[in-house]
């Protein structure tokens, strides 16, 4: 069970930025109509979030981390703006190496010369992979500034790669209450969906759209969806296994890009994948660190 909790993370967050690429509006423009789908998956979730209430600390750690994620996707969306899914996914997956770097240099999670070397190895590989996909040449009509876009990919990257930090703290400096993952998860969920309206109206970036409330609730689904299996196939198969088979999804968006979208020429493909697979090469390293 494990394993189709892993592949469903696999496709659902390697697919949840398409919804984007059939909206009217890019970048920061859409991000508001994901914090809308947010909201409103969150009903569903009402009774995780009074759960998470009764223990502030933890509701306020978990809206913390939402916030942080939202800086991420908002990133993630402006690298979108300038560049193709494939490029963007695997300078987004620059998050598998921070996240393990903080476990290892923060938390302590692990130690020794074995981990800093898999950290490493992992770290150039993914870096080396990145570089390859990014340096790929893409239809002219489909991408914009590339120094923009891949600083923004990166951006996102970061984010992503530290998002989780004030949970992993409550976790060993204030052991967890009576809450699930899931309850967690409602709090980060709704530090997004806040973040993503203030965000987006803050700018004046919204005005009304039928279209573009369907595509925010279609992504706010697939990347619930996503997380929540990424939960249970983290517990069930543990990181080790587990991050890797999800990470890889940067395979996915290579399919989308070359031949749904067309964002490269079908040429590049040969690059794109080989880079591809070196960044999943990396992140299986990092994962055994």
């Amino acid at each position: 069970m494990g394993y189709l909790y892993a592949l469903a993370a696999f496709a659902c967050i390697g697919s949840y930025l398409v919804p984007a690429r059939f909206a009217t509006v890019k970048g920061l423009s859409f991000f508001p109509w994901m914090g809308w789908g947010m909201l409103v998956l969150e009903l569903f979730r009402f009774d995780s979030l009074k759960a998470l209430w009764a223990h502030p600390l933890w509701f306020w750690g978990s809206l913390m981390a939402g916030i942080l994620w939202a800086f991420g996707q908002g990133f993630g969306n402006l690298a979108l703006q300038e560049i193709s899914l494939a490029k963007a996914a695997v300078l987004f997956n620059c998050n598998s190496f921070i996240n393990i770097a903080m476990g290892l240099v923060l938390f302590k999670e692990a130690s020794g010369l074995g981990a800093i070397l898999f950290l490493l190895a992992g770290g150039l590989l993914l870096f080396w992979g990145s570089w390859k996909v990014s340096s790929a040449s893409a239809v002219p009509s489909k991408e914009g500034d590339l120094k923009k876009g891949i600083l923004m990919s990166l951006l996102a990257g970061f984010f992503w790669g530290i998002y989780f930090t004030p949970v992993k703290a409550l976790q060993i400096w204030a052991p967890q209450p009576a809450l699930s993952s899931m309850d967690i998860l409602s709090g980060l969920m709704l530090g997004g969906a806040l973040m993503g309206l203030a965000w987006g109206y803050g700018l004046g970036k919204v005005s009304w759209s039928g279209r573009n409330f369907g595509l925010g609730i279609l992504t706010a689904g697939l990347w619930l969806l996503g997380t929540t299996a990424f939960l249970h196939a983290i517990d069930t198969l543990g990181l080790s296994r587990a991050v890797p088979i999800i990470n890889s999804n940067s395979l996915v968006y290579a399919g989308w890009s070359l031949f749904v979208f067309r964002e490269l020429p079908l040429s590049q493909g040969p690059k794109v994948l080989t880079g591809t697979f070196i960044v999943i090469v990396g992140i299986v390293l990092l994962a055994f660190s």
